[in-house]
């Protein structure tokens, strides 16, 4: 009997010894707890003997071959790992896929997740996150340095046989790493047993929400330390004296005229305004000196509103109007940078809420975003 089915053996041992004796006796316990160990022991060898398998794949590949190109990048994106990957989240027998999915194995017992259900997961998660919809998102596989915009060279005019000035060209480089986003789903048993028709849309669903929601506030005011780094976080855009209000939780009109053209005119065309729904209640008061309104309603279905003629995305992990806030930016975000790292892993937990009910996903994914021209972006910020 290999070390899969035995572990199988041993799990309907327990189950069944648990729903025959629901209080036990301390020697059914003692007995219930040596076939706990039994299966413990066998599941740890089990998990030991694929992550060294997976270790060893790896590392008997050229060390010239990209890693976009390793085999566990291009072994996750085949049918049977697909079928294998699906077939173990819904808890069904795997024996069929072992082979498949072997590559594909996580340092932490889970599964990497194939490229056709990330690209699944991305593209919700891209159409949910409002600064993903307008930022500039890639995917990478390692840390990534991004030639920046630095001074421009200096040229000059020439008299006939004159001499040529000697001018340089300074870049910058933006780093983009990898933060490493986690969390575990909940799904009862009932939804799984019921072999509900589009289960992996559900979960990829599900896995799209829990990133949103960590990782959207890190994107606004996200302190590079352990997360991304905001647009709006203190420090990170340039705040020039006229873009300092006068007063400590209002706005004027004029004030948001200085704002935007505080931001240079290069970046102007392509800037989009980002401030909280509340903020966005103030401004829309605000008149010009001949009484007419600095904000613009879009006028057909899904046009954004306009502040003095460029549109406002709102996010509401901004800070409102208060005393020394960041209460509104605007900026070119093709220079927001959003990096994916890799691929997603799934480790299912079928025991840690089986009391309740309930079989555990525990999703890991890692990314990062930053600005990486600070003079692309100009904030409003209380006195």
């Amino acid at each position: 009997m290999d070390k899969f089915t035995q572990r199988a053996d041993l799990l309907k041992q327990l189950r069944a010894f648990a729903d025959a004796h629901p209080e036990m006796t301390d020697d059914q316990v003692t007995e219930y707890t040596a076939l706990e160990a039994s299966y413990e022991k066998i599941d740890a060898s089990i998990k030991r003997t694929e992550s060294l398998k997976a270790r060893e794949t790896l590392l008997s590949q050229p060390t010239t071959e990209p890693m976009a190109n390793t085999p566990e990048a291009k072994t996750t994106n085949t049918e049977d790992y697909r079928a294998g990957f699906d077939a173990f989240v819904a808890g069904r027998d795997m024996k069929d896929f072992r082979a498949a999915m072997t590559v594909g194995v996580d340092a932490e017992g889970g599964y990497i997740v194939p490229e056709s259900y990330q690209r699944t997961v991305l593209e919700k998660l891209n159409a949910m996150g409002r600064t993903r919809e307008i930022s500039n998102v890639i995917m990478t596989e390692s840390t990534l340095n991004i030639p920046v915009e630095g001074d421009a060279p200096t040229f000059a005019w020439i008299a006939e046989g004159g001499a040529y000035g000697e001018t340089a060209s300074s870049f910058g480089n933006g780093v983009i790493a990898a933060h490493k986003l986690g969390g575990i789903i909940k799904v009862s048993e009932e939804l799984l047993q019921d072999n509900m028709i589009n289960f992996d849309q559900y979960m990829a669903g599900q896995i799209a929400k829990g990133i949103d929601k960590a990782e959207s506030p890190a994107f606004a005011v996200g302190t590079g330390t352990n997360m991304p780094t905001g647009y709006a976080a203190p420090g990170v855009v340039s705040v020039g004296a006229s873009s300092t209000t006068a007063a400590v939780a209002a706005v004027t009109a004029d004030e948001l005229i200085d704002i935007y053209y505080d931001l240079k005119e290069e970046y102007r065309a392509g800037a989009t305004w980002r401030m909280t729904d509340k903020t966005e209640k103030s401004i829309r008061k605000l008149k010009d000196g001949d009484g007419n309104y600095l904000y613009s309603p879009g006028m057909n279905d899904g046009e954004r509103p306009s502040l003095l003629g460029r549109p406002i995305v709102i996010d509401n992990d901004m800070a409102e109007l208060g005393t020394g806030n960041v209460f509104v930016v605007i900026g070119n975000f093709d220079y927001y940078q959003i990096g994916d790292r890799g691929q997603m892993s799934i480790q299912r937990l079928d025991e840690l809420y089986a009391a309740n009910g309930f079989v555990g996903f525990k999703v890991t994914k890692r990314v990062d975003g930053k600005p990486m021209l600070a003079e692309a972006f100009n904030a409003g910020q209380n006195a």
